[in-house]
Order: structure tokens, then sequence, then C-alpha cells
């Protein structure tokens, strides 16, 4: 399938401006605000890019460009490269190979020798899943989980290998297993200071990807609230004001990018004033949720500190009054998170194996809901009711809805384009 302009603009184009934002900000270029992106062009004035027009082609361009454009321009030619790559990557792919890239999967057992093993390797060698995710069963001993990663990573060795390392009660590298303690958030605040946040995250980011991970699901981005049963009791979120908790969480992105792993911010759009576990069922966060809750993660968008994104299965009867969950919800991945708050990045399920999903969508259907969402990456543990075959299920699924015209191959490419982005990053 020949990827066209407009797949052009929308997905690639974007991703290059993004990168030329980040790059000029880390080298301490400042937007100036003398040509503000016009309305409607997609650019927020903060990223100081210029005024743009429409040229012929229908690709925008900057008129009358000052030295800090004409700089953002070389930065934008540095970039374009690995992103016409993508692009020509993505045209020669299969549809079974895009839509490895955006399964995330789990599997059953400790060690390199199990079936399980066996199974993830056969995936990942013939390309059906684009990463593998590490729960608490699958890490038990330092040996074991180091050596499957090992074994995962000699037959793809870009995969991701993806486990929650936020540090205090979420630590699946944790310190019975011979690794260095990460305080949790509120701790880290009140204890060790941004410059002691620097320091214990860089030592953790440094032993994740020496062990051979390269995603991390933290940190968390939400607000702190005592009376929530999975993020306040626990001390999980960095306090309640939204400027503090993007300067903590920034510092833990930027320790584990430097260390070459990626993170993903989480949970979209707030679960910190929850009342309730979504492991276990839907939260329903219309009535303690506020607007505050977006505010951390506006903040970390903005500076370039949030190169994925996780949804939580939450449901908000006022964002989105059909009550799904914010995992099948596109008013608010596309409507509040991709169109209001201009994010470009990689977007994320949470497990869709847990309960709150489990228990009321049948697995085809939250597969479809979340690709028709706007997720690009999608994770099962695979582990409720284990599936050998899953991906090649999944993949009869998609074609299935895509004949059935519920989404075509461009919404596909889209995704894929934003996660080899995020390699890259």
């Amino acid at each position: 399938m020949a990827l066209d302009a407009g797949f052009m603009r929308q997905t690639i184009l974007p991703e290059v401006i993004a990168w030329v934002t980040i790059y000029s900000d880390r080298g301490g270029n400042k937007a100036i605000h003398d040509n503000p992106a016009p309305a409607g062009s997609n650019l927020p004035d903060e990223m100081g890019v210029g005024r743009l027009r429409e040229t012929g082609n229908g690709v925008r361009d900057l008129i009358h460009p000052s030295r800090r454009h004409v700089l953002a321009g070389a930065a934008a030619l540095l970039a374009a490269s690995p992103f016409q790559a993508h692009a020509r990557a993505i045209e020669a792919m299969s549809l079974s190979e895009k839509l490895g890239h955006m399964l995330l999967m789990g599997f059953i057992g400790s060690t390199p020798q199990t079936a399980g093993a066996d199974i993830i390797e056969a995936h990942l060698a013939e390309r059906r899943i684009g990463g593998v995710l590490f729960l608490r069963h699958n890490v038990r001993s330092s040996e074991g989980a180091e050596g499957l990663a090992a074994r995962f990573r000699a037959v793809a060795p870009q995969a991701w290998m993806a486990l929650d390392q936020e540090g205090g009660l979420v630590q699946r590298l944790s310190r019975d297993l011979g690794y260095t303690w990460i305080p949790r958030a509120m701790q880290v605040v009140e204890e060790r200071g941004l410059a002691g946040a620097e320091m214990v995250y860089g030592i953790g980011a440094r032993e994740f990807t020496a062990a051979g991970f390269n995603m991390n699901l933290a940190p968390v981005a939400d607000l702190h609230d005592p009376d929530n049963a999975v993020i306040g009791r626990y001390g999980r979120a960095y306090g309640t004001d939204g400027e503090a908790i993007a300067a903590y969480a920034s510092r833990f992105v930027d320790a584990f990018r430097d260390a070459g792993a990626v993170c993903v911010v989480k949970h979209f759009p707030g679960h910190g004033r929850s009342r309730g576990d979504s492991h276990d069922g839907f939260v329903d966060i219309t009535e303690t949720w506020s607007q505050a809750e977006l505010d951390p993660f506006r903040r970390l968008i903005a500076s370039g500190h949030a190169p994925m994104i996780m949804g939580g299965h939450l449901t908000h009867q006022q964002l989105d009054p059909t009550g799904v969950p914010v995992t099948f919800s596109a008013p608010i991945l596309n409507g509040i998170l991709r169109e209001e708050m201009r994010y470009q990045g990689v977007i994320m399920t949470d497990d869709l194996d847990m309960g709150a999903i489990r228990e009321n969508y049948d697995q085809r259907d939250a597969v479809l809901r979340s690709i028709e969402a706007g997720n690009d990456i999608i994770m099962l543990s695979n582990s409720a009711a284990p599936n050998m075959e899953l991906p090649q299920t999944i993949l009869r699924w998609v074609e299935e809805a895509m004949e059935a015209g519920r989404f075509d191959e461009a919404r596909i490419d889209r995704s894929v384009a934003r996660i080899l982005a995020a390699r890259i990053a």
C-alpha cells in the first residue's frame, strides 16, 4: 500500500516537528513568540516554529525564517532522514508485521527454559509481536528475568522488553532479587528532592538496561490523594501540584532515556483521585476527577518527556457520555490527548487482561475497540486464558474488521510510524 501525502502530513511531519522542538529546547534555544502559529495549524504557539503556510503539495512551510528558524530547519533536515526511512519500511511491511509492532504480549514462565518462552521466541522471530511484557510472575529471580530478556533479544534485538519499575511497591527488579531499591515517588519528594531523584533514578535506569530491559511502564503522573486505594495509599504519586509532579517525572524519564530505555507515562487522564482499582473492575472517575489532573501530562508533553502515554481503564461520563473506558474512548484519546493537548507520541493501553476489561468485553471486541479509539500499542498479558496463537488470532480479527470497514490500513500505518519514531527518540 502506498503512503500518500496525507499520511505523511498527519503522521511523519508532526513527529519531525515534535523532534525538532525537543532538540531545540535541549539546546537551550527557548521559543520566541514573534511568529506564532496561526489558529488551526495544529502547532501550539509555544513551539516557536514560526508562521506557517500551505505549499502546493499540502506540506507546510515557514514564512520569513529567523536565525532560530534556520537552526530549527537544519535540525529538521537531520531528523527527516529516519522518518523517511520509516515511511519506506512501513510501505514494505505486510499487515501481519505492522500489527506485530502494535502488540506487547506477556507469557507464562520465569526462566528461559519454559514453554512460554519458546512461544514468545517464535512470535518474535516471525515478527508477530513487537515486544514482551514481564509481570511479577515472570520475575522470580535476576537470573531468570535477565536470561529471558537475553533470549528474546537474541532473536529480536529491537523488540521492547517491558516491565513496571516505578519504585516502592511497584518494582519488578526488586531489592530481594539483588537490585538497588528505588524509593516510592512520595518518599523521593520528601527525602531526596530533585537532585536526589536524578541520582537514584540514574542508578535504577542503568541497572534496568543492564538487565536487558528497554521499556519502563512508569512513571506515574497522577495526583496524590491519600484516600486513593491504588495510587495514594502506596505513595506512588509525586504530589498534588502539576508543576512539581512534572519536574520529578521528567527526571525519571531523562534518567531512563539516558540509559537507553523509553518510559510510559501513566495513567491518562488521571487515576490519582479515583475510588477503585481497575485491576478488579471499572473505575468511574466522573465525580472525583478534575481538569487539574491533566496538568502534569500537559507539562510533560510540552517539555518532551512523554514519549509514550498509557491510558487507564477508567470511565468518565462527562468526558465521554457513552460510558466506555478511556481505553476505548476516541473522544478522550483523540479528542483530548491528540487534538486538544497536541500529543504526537505513542498511546498505549493498560493490560487488556485486567478485570475491568476482561469481565465486560470479550478479547476480540477489546482489541478492535482499542485500535478504533486511537491506541498505538495494545498490551495483553495473555495470562488469564493463555492463547499460544494470540497474535495470529488478532491478525484475523483485524483483517475482518478492515473488510467490514471499521478502520483501514492507514490507521495501522499511523501507529507503526509513531512506534518506530519512539525507538529512535
